[in-house]
């Protein structure tokens, strides 16, 4: 009798922080991968790249509102320094 099980281990993976960079953390510092597993990375990697890039945009946007809501305005609508 043989109990046989076969467990998945990552290799590496992708992941975006909070400062909207795009971290890659892999298992060993030097890993070499299959030509199939390089495209696989670099798929994940660009739409990491993509997602953050469209999360620090709408984040920049955010902060102009409320920068622009928070500033002291005349009557007219210009900003009163």
């Amino acid at each position: 009798m043989a109990i046989r099980e076969q467990i998945t281990i990552d290799i590496a993976t992708v992941d975006m922080n909070d400062e909207y960079r795009v971290e890659l953390t892999q298992l060993r510092p030097a890993q070499d991968y299959s030509p199939e597993q390089a495209r696989a990375l670099g798929a994940e990697l660009q739409q990491i790249a993509a997602l953050a890039e469209q999360a620090l945009k709408h984040d920049e946007a955010e902060r102009f509102e409320r920068m622009r809501d928070a500033t002291p305005r005349a009557v007219t609508g210009e900003a009163v320094l």
